[in-house]
C-alpha cells in the first residue's frame, strides 16, 4: 500500500502544483483584464473627444462651404448688377439719341408741311428751291445713330 499512498501523494503534489499554476494564471489574467479595461476606457474617452472634434470640424466645414456659396452668390449678384447698370446706361443713351432724332424728324416734318403749304398757296413757284435741310436730315440721323453706337461700344470696352 505504500505504493498507492506514494502515488496519491505524488498526485497530490502534482495537483497542488497545477492549482498554484492555475491561480498564478488567474491572477495574471485578472491583472491583464484590469489593464485592458483601463486601456479600453481611456480609448473610449479619447474616441469621444475625437468624435466631438470631428463633429465640430464637420460643422466648421459646412459653414465654410455655405460661406463660399454666399460669397459666390454675392459676387454673381454684383456682376449682374453691373450688367444691369450698363444696360440701363445703354438704354438711356439710345433713348436720348432716339428722342433727338425724333425731335429732328418732327422739325423736318414741320418744315416739309410748311413748304407743302407754301407750294399749295404759291402755286409751285418754290419747287426749284427745296428746303436746305431736306438732304441733311437723313445724314444727321445716321450721324446720331453712329455716335450712339460708338458710345455703346466704348462702354463695352471699359
Amino acid at each position: 500500500m505504500a505504493m498507492s499512498q506514494a502515488l496519491s501523494e505524488e498526485e497530490f503534489h502534482r495537483m497542488q502544483a497545477q492549482l498554484l499554476e492555475l491561480r498564478t494564471q488567474n491572477y495574471q489574467l485578472s491583472d491583464d483584464l484590469r489593464k485592458n479595461s483601463a486601456e479600453l476606457n481611456a480609448v473610449r474617452q479619447k474616441h469621444g473627444v475625437l468624435e466631438r472634434d470631428f463633429i465640430k470640424a464637420q460643422k466648421a466645414l459646412n459653414k465654410s462651404k455655405k460661406a463660399q456659396e454666399v460669397d459666390a452668390l454675392l459676387s454673381e449678384n454684383e456682376m449682374l448688377q453691373g450688367k444691369l447698370h450698363s444696360q440701363e446706361e445703354d438704354f438711356r443713351l439710345q433713348n436720348s439719341t432716339l428722342m433727338t432724332e425724333l425731335s429732328k424728324l418732327c422739325t423736318q416734318i414741320e418744315q416739309l408741311e410748311q413748304e407743302n403749304q407754301r407750294l399749295k398757296e404759291g402755286g409751285g413757284a418754290s419747287v426749284l428751291n427745296p428746303a436746305p435741310n431736306s438732304t441733311s436730315g437723313p445724314l444727321d440721323g445716321e450721324l446720331l445713330r453712329l455716335q450712339a453706337e460708338n458710345s455703346t461700344l466704348q462702354k463695352k470696352l471699359k
